[in-house]
């Protein structure tokens, strides 16, 4: 795998959720374990080099021929974004059963509702804190689960 390169990502993993099936990204950065795929240079993400196939000049022509639109281009960028969040929060959900919503109250004795307010609040802080970065990306996929969470506790 090179930089520059174009590639369609075939699977995903737990270890790499990242990105839509099936879709072209371009190899922006190569590493050990890993390659930094992007897609229109703005959502990139980092994947495992065997959860890609490399494009031929031919497929790479089709792709650029779809031309989609930037509404499409919008919708299949929050279709990702949202499925990663879904699938994070299951994940967490099968890890610690339905704490969230349904808390055990051993120590704390707030309701779902509450537990998820004061959680926000964590989150909110830490952003405050640290920014928005690399490093806090994981906050901001926390905060809106958490959000999400405390929708459906309503």
């Amino acid at each position: 795998m090179k930089i520059g390169k174009y590639v369609r990502l075939f699977k995903t993993t737990p270890h790499h959720p990242r990105g839509v099936l099936g879709e072209m990204y371009k190899i922006v950065e190569v590493l050990r374990t890993e390659i930094k795929l992007c897609a229109n240079d703005e959502h990139c993400f980092y994947t495992h080099p065997d959860n890609v196939i490399e494009l031929t000049d031919e497929t790479i022509e089709k792709f650029k021929k779809e031309n989609k639109t930037e509404s499409e281009v919008f919708a299949t960028h929050l279709d990702a974004i949202i499925k990663e969040i879904s699938d994070l929060l299951k994940s967490k959900n099968k890890a610690y059963g339905n704490s969230a919503l349904k808390p055990a109250k051993i120590f704390s004795q707030l309701d779902a509702t509450e537990s998820l307010c004061s959680r926000i609040d964590d989150k909110l802080m830490r952003i405050k804190n640290r920014g928005i970065n690399d490093a806090t990306e994981d906050t901001v996929d926390d905060l809106i689960g958490y959000l999400l969470l405390l929708k459906m506790s309503m």
